[in-house]
């Protein structure tokens, strides 16, 4: 069961969101959600280590689709205070450390914004309508593994709830968890850059910038292998969107070649999520296919997937993008988590 307690709060007037509980997770979607999606992801609830890619995979956010709102918390290593946060819309993720409360929302980031934290004590998953205000109250969810309809989800780190003692206790959680001031720490890790890719098949255009050693590297289409800084977009004649971040690295744009014209102008991005490597099919005309160790699959149109060392990306016309190790790494360590390919 995941690593403290966990209550539901139903509050009149406020937005409903149909919510999983896992072993390792909390996710929950605006209501009411695909049935099919929260069939998949209560499948996946019992699973002890999921990894968070194949959860991911469970909710589909086309970049072209309006709506879509959804928020996904997942624990992937040892420590209960150290999570992931995925969120995509109007739901949001309130984080309670010791050296603050603070909120970590979507930004209009499509299709959903990642991060990591790091001494997080406690979790609201909710509406960005809902006040950031201190966690407590509501009803226990006592169940390893639940299926509820709820205006918020709380999460609070300590010892886990046992189901027999939640059932007999009353229906609401009386204590309540102090506000503190604003200052959650991600774990993102900066040194200095590699060179931007080069080779008979990749020409690039853009700025470098510092990068995250923990990002894996990437070579494409047989070009020299660089770590990515900020967002990179591939294709036959690439460009950045017309609206740009207002921060952080200019995009790179990797210009590939494409003799059937099978790889579209701009086919695929590739972002920098705190230490995770996303890729996005920009809606391209063909597909992109992902090998990985598990199999082949194909991104949907507008889907995006987090990448991991052992992966390739192929964007057709023997254009591979493939996913390698950060610098540095011991090249006999396996990955935290495998994709679900």
């Amino acid at each position: 069961m995941l690593p403290g307690s966990v209550t539901s709060l139903a509050t009149a007037g406020a937005p409903a969101w149909d919510s999983i509980v896992g072993e390792r997770f909390i996710a929950v979607l605006r209501a009411p959600a695909d049935r099919r999606v929260l069939d998949a992801l209560a499948e996946a609830a019992g699973d002890p280590r999921p990894s968070l890619e194949r959860l991911i995979s469970l909710i589909p956010a086309p970049l072209a689709e309006a709506g879509g709102d959804f928020a996904l918390v997942w624990w992937g290593g040892g420590d209960p205070g150290e999570v992931t946060a995925v969120a995509r819309g109007d739901a949001v993720v309130d984080l309670d450390s010791p050296g603050g409360s603070r909120r970590f929302d979507a930004r209009g980031i499509r299709p959903w914004h990642l991060a990591e934290f790091r001494e997080v004590d406690g979790i609201r998953l909710t509406a960005a309508g809902a006040p950031l205000a201190p966690l407590g109250g509501g009803t226990v969810v006592g169940h390893a593994r639940a299926s509820l309809r709820a205006s918020a989800i709380e999460w609070r780190r300590g010892d886990a709830i046992e189901p027999e003692r939640a059932a007999g206790d009353a229906d609401t959680v009386h204590s309540r968890h102090p506000a503190v001031d604003v200052d959650t720490v991600l774990t993102a890790r900066r040194d200095d850059a590699s060179g931007p890719p080069s080779g008979p098949n990749a020409v690039v255009e853009g700025a470098a910038g510092d990068l995250d050693r923990a990002v894996p590297s990437v070579r494409i289409a047989g070009g020299a292998p660089f770590t990515p800084s900020g967002p990179v977009f591939v294709g036959r004649r690439p460009a950045a969107p017309r609206i740009a971040a207002v921060d952080g690295p200019a995009p790179q744009l990797v210009r590939v070649a494409s003799p059937g014209r099978v790889v579209s102008s701009t086919h695929l991005e590739l972002r920098v999520e705190g230490e995770r490597l996303v890729a996005s099919d920009l809606r391209s005309t063909n597909g992109t296919t992902v090998l990985g160790p598990n199999g082949v699959r194909r991104l949907r149109a507008g889907e995006s997937i987090v990448v991991v060392p052992g992966m390739r990306l192929d964007l057709g016309d023997d254009t591979i993008i493939e996913i390698l190790r950060p610098p540095g790494v011991d090249p006999t360590l396996r990955a935290d988590s495998r994709p679900n390919t």
